[in-house]
């Protein structure tokens, strides 16, 4: 699907960020990995070279201007070009009521989901004009629509990145430059499985009961994986949607079906 392309994907930490890598060298692509720190990123590029693909491994903040034109500067040194980028950084912030919500844990959440994803965007739009294009996917969240307990927040920040994205698809679609989002809902991460478990601890059900109660809302009956919401992510650098822009994807299993 993604032979010889090469992508940046940011966030690889223990979640669906470095499952995104994963997937992305399996289907063909060199990958430029961006966090703040090296230790999964080291990882996963041993997985991406037993996949026969190459990776580097970049360690940058992306609220920093500077740190994000790095990125794209040492992925342009090593690979020659950007075909794509996944924007998968994010910083949830607190899990409360709108009116109970720490607001520095907003702020900062604004801060990386989505001017970290500015700022991408902002370092790699050059290297793609010069070329004739690529493809940019902002990982969303199904909770930017579907109203879900305590996580008004969040979804404020997935809001603004789907706002934000069809506006880029349609100031930039002339140079040949593709945005998108694919909506994720519940997927059974590694945070996702610690949050269960400390829901656990406290009292509340098992992991296996509360995965059961997750699954009966899902028009498939079970929670997708990491690795299918990755493929399902990626699909938009691939050049089979080369006539999509400005789009949202539900990735959800049938959680939340809209019109």
């Amino acid at each position: 699907m993604l032979t010889e392309k090469i992508v940046i994907v940011t966030g690889i930490g223990p979640g669906l960020g470095r499952t995104i890598a994963v997937e992305a060298a399996r289907s063909g692509a060199n990958v430029a990995m961006v966090s703040r720190t090296d230790a999964i990123m080291a990882e996963v590029a041993d997985e991406i070279a037993a996949l026969g693909r190459k990776s580097i491994r970049i360690c940058a903040d992306i609220t920093s201007q500077n740190d994000c034109d790095r990125a794209a500067a040492e992925t342009v040194a090593a690979f020659g070009r950007i075909d794509g980028l996944v924007n998968s950084a994010y910083f949830p912030g607190t899990l409360a009521p709108v009116l109970d919500l720490d607001l520095d844990a907003l702020s900062r959440a604004f801060e990386v989901t989505v001017m970290g994803m500015i700022r991408m965007i902002r370092a790699v739009v050059p290297q793609m004009e010069t070329q004739g294009g690529g493809s940019i996917v902002n990982v969303g969240s199904q909770v930017a629509r579907k109203v879900v307990p305590n996580q008004g927040g969040y979804a404020a920040t997935k809001a603004a990145q789907a706002s934000l994205t069809r506006y880029l698809a349609a100031e930039l679609g002339a140079k040949g430059i593709r945005f998108n989002t694919p909506a994720i809902g519940w997927t059974m991460s590694a945070p996702a499985r610690a949050w269960l478990e400390s829901e656990a601890a406290r009292g509340g059900p098992s992991v296996a009961e509360a995965e059961a109660e997750i699954s009966a809302t899902m028009a498939l009956g079970r929670v997708p994986s990491d690795a299918e919401c990755a493929r399902g992510i990626l699909v938009f650098l691939s050049d089979t949607l080369s006539a999509v822009t400005g789009a949202t994807l539900d990735i959800n299993g049938g959680d939340y079906l809209p019109l």
